[in-house]
């Protein structure tokens, strides 16, 4: 509870502190990935988004905004969000929906199709047709908002470099789509990347359609905290668009005490003997922990991350002291059976 409190206040403090990009899903920033909540587990995040907009619609002011995602039989995930307010403009609120179609493998990546903004608040198919009176019109995100955004996505994760990395690519509709000419060149298309060159920090970068984005996250048990910019492109403009800014801060909460898997399979899992299924690396001993193995699970080993290759050195350390002591208690042994003779 004291930790609770403390997050609590640390969250409020920051709030108050920081020109805090919108995060519009839960996995990378503005884009979906192709990974679903387990079932039986849920994910909160709140967000302070803050705005300097210059053009094309000028306006300066911090919103809160909140987002909640549940997962249902590892296979589907719903998602809700409200917030991002704007002066006298209607409250932004909709559903996310997401069906994973193949999991993830050592060779196979992962693939979902979904819908974002479902019965938006904004109910139009293209922001920049709105006139002068009509509602949000004059809210500087409009086009983020369109209803009824269908996608596909495809995921994959790997080690590169010596760190993990996932990938995403994918193509959608309405907020997925460019707004002018530069962004339909990429008609539809969002691609996004992750990779976390140390522990519990990952760096998000990706192209949501319309706009660059960039961020970090860190990871601490099942809380993360997440900071982000929007429209990145932006301030390499000399139009009067270099002048915006978007920028924000989020706090989230993973709960999943009852859930039997994870949001993304762990590459562990993923390692393979020569085929594409998914088996563990090694033997399973040492109380059910995965202890390495000769030949193929070397090459599968070498996947896994920095955490789990210093287990696997811990444990193999054990069983080496355990072998000297047993080796030990035998000489012991053998030199009381030749006394008593």
């Amino acid at each position: 509870m004291k930790k609770v409190i403390l997050t609590l206040v640390v969250v409020a403090t920051m709030f108050g502190l920081l020109n805090a990009a919108p995060f519009q899903t839960l996995g990378m920033l503005r884009t979906p990935d192709a990974y679903v909540l387990p079932h039986k587990a849920a994910e909160f995040m709140v967000a302070g988004y803050y705005m300097d907009i210059a053009k094309p619609v000028e306006f300066s002011g911090f919103m809160p905004y909140a987002m909640v995602g549940a997962g249902i039989m590892d296979r589907v995930e719903l998602g809700a969000f409200i917030g991002s307010k704007v002066n006298d403009e209607p409250m932004v609120y909709f559903l996310n929906a997401k069906v994973k179609l193949l999991e993830e493998t050592n060779s196979l990546p992962q693939i979902a199709v979904g819908m974002d903004n479902i019965f938006s608040s904004q109910n139009y198919q293209n922001g920049l047709d709105l006139v002068d009176g009509d509602d949000f019109y004059n809210h500087p995100d409009k086009t983020d908002y369109e209803n009824f955004s269908m996608y596909a996505v495809v995921s994959k994760q790997a080690h590169f470099l010596n760190m993990p990395w996932m990938v995403n690519l994918g193509m959608g509709t309405n907020r997925f789509s460019g707004q002018v000419s530069r962004s339909r060149l990429l008609q539809s298309s969002f691609v996004s990347a992750e990779f976390s060159p140390i522990n519990n920090l990952a760096v998000q970068g990706e192209f949501d359609g319309a706009d660059f984005n960039v961020g970090l996250r860190y990871s601490h048990d099942n809380w993360s905290f997440k900071l982000g910019a929007q429209a990145v492109e932006d301030l390499a403009k000399n139009n009067g668009y270099e002048d915006n800014l978007r920028v924000a801060f989020g706090v989230s909460y993973l709960f999943d005490k009852y859930a039997e898997a994870q949001r993304r399979p762990q590459l562990s899992n993923l390692a393979v003997h020569g085929g594409g299924g998914k088996v563990d690396v090694g033997s399973q001993e040492a109380g059910g922990l995965v202890v390495p193995s000769t030949g193929a699970g070397d090459a599968a080993q070498s996947m896994l991350s920095p955490e789990i290759r210093n287990l696997l050195e811990e444990l193999r350390v054990l069983r080496e002291e355990r072998s000297k002591a047993q080796k030990s208690l035998d000489e012991l042994r053998q030199l009381i059976r030749e006394l008593k003779q």
